[in-house]
């Protein structure tokens, strides 16, 4: 009788060990798509921003041609009602660009430049805004972005942002900046612009500004 070659029976599938291997290799993979998307949507927000503040600063120029100065970054006096002093120089920018006595056109900005991280309202508006919410010019997190009048340099304010991750206010203390070659104020004869960052804290290395900073 001739004998039958043996076959070698077919496996049924992965065993429990290869399955392991699989999902840490998965997991590993969709952390690192996860961490590149992250960051690189981080850095178009901050092409955005410092698009944004090229923007401001263009307005700002035309409010000083026509009213012989920048706006102020502390709130004037003869204000109807004062708000509160968080994030006060962000706020004087909405209330320049955008007067309730419409003596000066800024051009329209859209709605998701306009921020209130601090939540203040005042029962009159303060600006050509119907609502009495005290808006801020917000970067691309939707944080404030800090205005600093020349005049106000040496100065400390108050700014409150939002936590990227948790979403939790976050208390900053924002003072103009300066050149660590020269000692000097940068845009002594002028404003500072200044973004938070993709960090949403103030005074850290991804801050965004209106002037390019040295480093020591």
């Amino acid at each position: 009788m001739q004998r039958q070659p043996q076959t070698v029976p077919a496996r049924a599938g992965f065993t429990l060990i290869e399955v392991m291997a699989v999902l840490v290799i998965l997991s590993i993979l969709m952390a690192y798509l996860i961490t590149s998307l992250s960051g690189s949507g981080d850095v178009v927000h901050g092409k955005n921003t410092r698009m944004f503040l090229d923007q401001v600063e263009s307005l700002l120029v035309d409010f000083e041609t026509q009213k012989g100065d920048f706006p102020p970054s502390t709130f004037p006096a003869n204000l109807p009602e004062l708000p509160s002093t968080t994030n006060m120089g962000s706020e004087m920018l909405v209330l320049a660009l955008f007067p309730a006595d419409g003596s000066f056109q800024a051009a329209d900005l859209p709605e998701d430049r306009m921020s209130n991280t601090d939540v203040d309202s005042t029962k009159k508006a303060l600006s050509s805004f119907p609502s009495g919410e005290v808006f801020e010019l917000a970067d691309d997190w939707g944080n404030p972005i800090a205005y600093i009048h020349r005049r106000d340099y040496g100065k400390r304010f108050l700014y409150q942002t939002m936590d990227p991750t948790t979403g939790e206010p976050i208390d900053g203390d924002v003072a103009a900046l300066k050149s660590p070659k020269t000692g000097d104020y940068y845009q002594r004869k002028r404003f500072q612009l200044i973004s938070a960052g993709p960090d949403g804290v103030f005074g850290t290395e991804d801050d965004i500004t209106n002037f390019a900073r040295e480093t020591q």
